[in-house]
């Protein structure tokens, strides 16, 4: 089997471009729990695994000698690596690959992140193939962002999305309503069951303001209502969920629902 024939690379076909610039934006705590728990001091290599166009490696990229950042999608390789050029990172390798191609000719780490592509990986086998992977006193950081669990009664904005997007996308599960996973299903039991040790969690609320625009693009930015998906109903998805929004919301500042940024880390000892 070829490396391509492993992955579905259409699944987020088109989606760099809006993910890059409207995924909520890691907090400044992403960059100082990190530093501070493994105590990064810009030695060592990082391993960003399912990097998407970059958020991790980028905000960690000067803690560390070298970052390989790696995901089999060419589009967000491409976005994360325009981006680090622009603001001069080049300390950064993009490669193809994700947790299927772990091998020991990718060398050894400090630390290995996975931010928000943890949940799409084969996560036992991933763990027990990172631990060869990471050297004596490193570990892993499983980071990312999401709804509250259990979730929270939707604003009335929030609830005019999700109306129109169950009359477009009636067979699509809302991650934002489900009730999550249950506990020996979540990213910390998984690391709790691994070789890795002394699990370590972090968790935070902080705010995000947005427009119409932006959800909008938020939304793109996601596999299960990209433009791809949508097809030839873009234009009135984007027509429908525009009049929806601002009816519920005139200003179109969209607040009251802050997401919750997480961080499991864990220890090769």
């Amino acid at each position: 089997m070829s490396e391509i024939e492993k992955y579905d690379l259409s699944i987020y076909e088109g989606t760099a471009w809006y993910y890059s610039r409207f995924r909520p934006k890691y907090p400044p705590s992403l960059v100082r729990i990190l530093q501070e728990h493994f105590r990064l001091d810009g030695t060592g290599r990082l391993l960003d695994l399912g990097c998407g166009p970059g958020p991790v490696a980028i905000a960690l990229a000067y803690l560390f000698e070298e970052v390989v950042a790696m995901d089999p999608d060419d589009e967000m390789r491409a976005e994360g690596a325009r981006i680090a050029r622009e603001r001069g990172i080049n300390n950064i390798e993009w490669r193809f690959g994700g947790s299927k191609d772990l091998s020991p000719a990718l060398g050894q780490f400090r630390l290995v992140t996975m931010g928000n592509s943890f949940h799409w990986m084969d996560r036992a086998p991933t763990l027990d193939a990172l631990y060869d992977l990471v050297t004596d006193g490193g570990g892993i950081a499983v980071v990312g962002e999401g709804a509250p669990i259990p979730p929270q009664p939707p604003t009335r904005w929030r609830a005019a999305i999700n109306t129109v997007l169950a009359r477009y996308l009636p067979e699509r599960r809302l991650a934002w309503e489900s009730p999550g996973p249950p506990p020996e299903e979540r990213h910390e039991a998984y690391i709790a069951r691994s070789r890795f040790r002394d699990l370590i969690s972090y968790e935070e609320s902080f705010d995000v303001e947005w427009t119409v625009d932006s959800m909008i693009g938020n939304l793109y930015s996601m596999s299960f209502c990209s433009r791809r998906v949508l097809g030839d109903r873009v234009d009135a998805f984007e027509r429908d969920l525009r009049a929806a929004i601002l009816a519920a919301e005139p200003s179109g500042i969209l607040k009251g629902e802050p997401p919750e940024f997480f961080a499991y880390m864990a220890w090769k000892r």
